[in-house]
Order: C-alpha cells, then sequence, then structure tokens
C-alpha cells in the first residue's frame, strides 16, 4: 500500500502582499453574528475590499508559502492555522450548503478514521473568512475520505475514498455516506495508483455536463478521470461510464475549477496540488488552462505556488471565491486562504 510520508513544518510571518477582489457586487456577512446572515450588497453598501474595516487576516503565510511572480500582484495569502478539534492530515473542505457561516473539512484523511467536522468560521464586514471560531464537531464517519469534498447539489455531498479506488455519496444531513463505489468495478486499473485523491465537477456550459460533471485524478501517476452520473433513486447518483482523458504530472492531488474572471485568468482553468511521493522539496501547486471538455492541457501547465508545505486540499469558498488551501502530512496540518479570486458560480 502506498504511503505519504511526513514531514514536520515550521511557518514564519512574513506578508506576501494585498489584493482586492475587485467586485461590483458581493455578499457581505454581519460580523457581530460571525456571518449568521448573508445579503447581497453593492458599492454604496456595507464595506468592501480595502475598506478599514476589512483588515487581512491576522496571520501572513509564511516563507514556505510562495505565490509564482506572476500571480503575486493579484493575489495575498494567510494562514488560519489549525481547524480545533478536527485531527491531522487534513481532506477536502466546503462550506455547508445554505449557512455560511460554517465549514465542512475531513479529519484523518485516508484512514479508517476519517470523518467530516463542522465548526463554525468569523468573517470579517467584506466576508472574508479570517478566523474559525469554537471547536469542531463530527458530523459523518466517512472512511478513508481524501482531498475534496464537493456538492452536487445542496442536498448531495460528493467524495473520494484513498487507497481503496472508492466514490461515496453523503446525503446532506447523513452520518454516513448512502452509497460507496468501487472504481474498480468500471474498468479503473491499479498499476501504481490505489486510486483518486482529487474531484471535482466541471462548470457550467461545458459540453456533455449534463451527464459528465465529474471529474477525478488519481494519485501517484494522475489519471484524469470522467466519471458520467446522473439523478437516480432517492436523490443519490446513478454512475455510468469511467473514461480516462490525460495524465497530469508530479504526483497531483486536490483540484478546483478556477472562478471566470478571476485576475491573471484569461481562459477557463483548473487549479491543481501537486504532492510529489518521496521528495517534499518538489510540491507544488500548478494551473492549467482547459480544453472544451474542462480537462486540464498538459502543456500548459505553469506554477501558482513555487513553494507550499505538502498542498493537498483545495477549494474555492462561494461568497467571496477565497481560495482555501490546506496541507496535507505536516504533522500538524494548517488551513491556508488566498485573497483576490472573484467568487464561483453558485451551487445549483
Amino acid at each position: 500500500m502506498l504511503t505519504r510520508p511526513v514531514r514536520a513544518t515550521t511557518l514564519a510571518a512574513t506578508l506576501l502582499g494585498a489584493a482586492s477582489c475587485g467586485s461590483d457586487v458581493r455578499l457581505a456577512l454581519d460580523a457581530s453574528t460571525a456571518a449568521a446572515d448573508a445579503r447581497p450588497i453593492d458599492a454604496a453598501g456595507p464595506p468592501r475590499d480595502g475598506d478599514p474595516r476589512c483588515p487581512p487576516p491576522p496571520i501572513p503565510a509564511g516563507p514556505e508559502v510562495e505565490l509564482a511572480p506572476e500571480f503575486a500582484p493579484f493575489y495575498s495569502v494567510y494562514e488560519l492555522g489549525t481547524v480545533p478539534g478536527v485531527p491531522s492530515p487534513l481532506g477536502g473542505a466546503v462550506v455547508k450548503a445554505g449557512d455560511p457561516s460554517k465549514l465542512l473539512i475531513a479529519g484523518n484523511s485516508e484512514n479508517p478514521l476519517g470523518a467530516i467536522y463542522e465548526i463554525d468560521v468569523v468573517r470579517d464586514p467584506c466576508g472574508h473568512i479570517v478566523a474559525f471560531s469554537g471547536l469542531a464537531r463530527q458530523v459523518a464517519a466517512t472512511r478513508y475520505v481524501d482531498a475534496n469534498l464537493v456538492y452536487w447539489d445542496s442536498s448531495l455531498l460528493l467524495y473520494t475514498l484513498w487507497p481503496f479506488f472508492g466514490f461515496a455519496q453523503l446525503p446532506t444531513g447523513a452520518a454516513e455516506p448512502a452509497a460507496t463505489l468501487d472504481l474498480r468495478t468500471l474498468g479503473l486499473s491499479q498499476g501504481a495508483d490505489q486510486g483518486p485523491g482529487g474531484l471535482g465537477l466541471v462548470p457550467a456550459g461545458t459540453p456533455g455536463a449534463d451527464t459528465e460533471r465529474i471529474r477525478m485524478v488519481t494519485w501517484p501517476e494522475g489519471r484524469w478521470l470522467h466519471l458520467e452520473a446522473s439523478p437516480g433513486p432517492g436523490g443519490l447518483l446513478t454512475t455510468g461510464a469511467l473514461t480516462t482523458t490525460v495524465t497530469l504530472p508530479n504526483n497531483p492531488g486536490g483540484f478546483a475549477y478556477v472562478p471566470p474572471g478571476s485576475p491573471g485568468f484569461p481562459a477557463q482553468s483548473v487549479i491543481v496540488a501537486e504532492w510529489v511521493q518521496g521528495d517534499a522539496s518538489r510540491d507544488r501547486v500548478a494551473v492549467y488552462t482547459t480544453d472544451g471538455a474542462a480537462d486540464p492541457v498538459v502543456a500548459s501547465r505553469k506554477e501558482f505556488f513555487t513553494r507550499f508545505p505538502r498542498p493537498w486540499g483545495a477549494y474555492f469558498e462561494p461568497v467571496t471565491g477565497d481560495y482555501l488551501f490546506l496541507s496535507w502530512g505536516t504533522g500538524t496540518d494548517r488551513v491556508f486562504v488566498v485573497q483576490g479570486f472573484v467568487p464561483p458560480p453558485p451551487i445549483e
């Protein structure tokens, strides 16, 4: 069985820069209720980015986190730190559907004690997550949960199981998955892989997205997969064929499609963690432009982070578009946030 080595890291506090989201219409949150209610605002409404009432998170990312020069003018990186009550290693994260004051995050990733936890987040008056509040509580037992938590819709959460080639469906409010599929039954060969870690849904408008919205990538080989799926009985998905299209380099993991209109991304793109087996010094976070099927164009690869401590989970949160990025296997895993992106399309 493949394992990922653990290396402890220490992050110093060095500011990487400041950026503005630059959106005329945003979702802002009442700071006095720590994001209990969200409402649309415009330039004449509550504070926007750059307002003195919206200072950046208190801990800028340290020197082990480094943006590529191409993207440094547009984006700022901060450390949110460990998640109180969530055991390392960390897996995927997602803001709870319908409640922007809560974050769901996977703990004990890739092991039999894997679970999804819920924790309150603190948002500033501009809507940015700046801290965690209180202690997380376990909401679902999700053995071997990995790098991404993805809503198919507001009633169904999807995730992968590594190293068991698994794809799981967790209805909202359920304490365990309602369905788990071994992808080898659909023809996924093992080889040097032990299944997909990263999982995502293609952007709306992609050709074939009505039946092929689901994308996955295996670790360590980097096989990029399409999974056919359609709504089925009981609010779950009925799955169909599994297809491999391209192969990504550098042991890819968690990924997410970049929200259209984000600075520095003139074309549709996907951002991908690279957790390099046996050599943490080669870890990067890469970006690719995508083709008409929303698959990465391998030759377009360039670096977004030139340095990051064992990157794994990846997620664009819906209120501000801030990019939450997680470390995996550092001993004490942390959450980082990148400000400067625009919000992604809403969950249907």
